[in-house]
């Protein structure tokens, strides 16, 4: 999940505020902070621009844990074998 919702309140915006400063629709801006649209690099890099901030630290989520990303993983292999049945 990203923190877009997050800065850009801390920056006093509201979506529609964003949305005509970057050029996109209200609801674009409510897709990207709900996760279900991941803005091009180009909106992206407008977005990062206008909060003061960087697209790694609006867009990239917290980088797992190794303990983390191995339980994601063995989870998988689990459900993979349950198929395999």
């Amino acid at each position: 999940m990203n923190k877009l919702k997050i800065i850009r309140e801390k920056n006093n915006l509201t979506k529609q505020e964003l949305a005509n400063a970057i050029g996109v629709t209200v609801r674009y801006i409510a897709f990207i902070e709900q996760g279900k649209r991941t803005p091009s690099l180009e909106i992206a890099s407008k977005i990062a621009i206008i909060l003061n901030s960087s697209i790694d630290n609006i867009f990239i989520s917290n980088l797992c844990t190794k303990s983390t990303y191995e339980k994601e993983i063995g989870t998988e292999v689990k459900k993979i074998k349950r198929l395999n049945r």
